[in-house]
């Protein structure tokens, strides 16, 4: 019997994707006494550095969703684990720049190399047009969830009885 939904198999096999992803990055974050937000961090940083462009603690806080207090937590943890360097910017001295270290560069490759190379093994079952394909359908479907995601809107306040609580005239 065929789903209601067309593409039902095809995301249930994207979110299996997604929680093994997920499950990675915990046991990588668990072997090593990182943080799951300390990993997610590093994975920001990563991307200026590659663009050409830079990451202030304010931008990291904003991409992770944490608060003010959290982010310099979070920045002071990766500086003193070497991690992470605060640079003044030399156009505006107020403003603070955040760098990768090569430390955190070389912790990465190993943290994340057996999947690459796990991936990379996958890949090579695919022809150059079958992973154009799949690349044009991924970063589709990240555009989806991050419009999806901005479009979210908190759920209507419910009584004791569960049904929706009257607005207040």
């Amino acid at each position: 019997m065929k789903s209601p939904q067309p593409h039902t198999e095809l995301f249930t096999v994207m979110r299996e994707f997604t929680l093994e992803s997920d499950r990675y990055v915990e046991r990588v974050a668990s072997l090593h006494g990182l943080h799951r937000t300390d990993l997610n961090a590093l994975g920001f940083l990563v991307r200026p550095s590659r663009e050409g462009n830079t990451m202030t603690p304010g931008k990291l806080g904003d991409a992770l969703n944490l608060s003010s207090p959290a982010t310099t937590a979070l920045v002071d943890r990766l500086a003193r684990s070497g991690h992470v360097v605060r640079q003044r910017d030399q156009a505006d001295r107020r403003q603070i720049q955040l760098s990768m270290t090569e430390h955190a560069r070389n912790v990465g490759r190993t943290l994340f190399l057996p999947l690459a190379m796990e991936l990379g093994g996958a890949v090579q079952n695919y022809t150059p047009e079958e992973l154009e394909l799949v690349e044009r359908f991924l970063r589709d479907m990240t555009a989806a969830t991050s419009t999806a995601r901005e479009n979210l809107k908190a759920p209507e306040a419910r009584e004791e009885s569960g049904a929706p609580a009257q607005a207040a005239h």
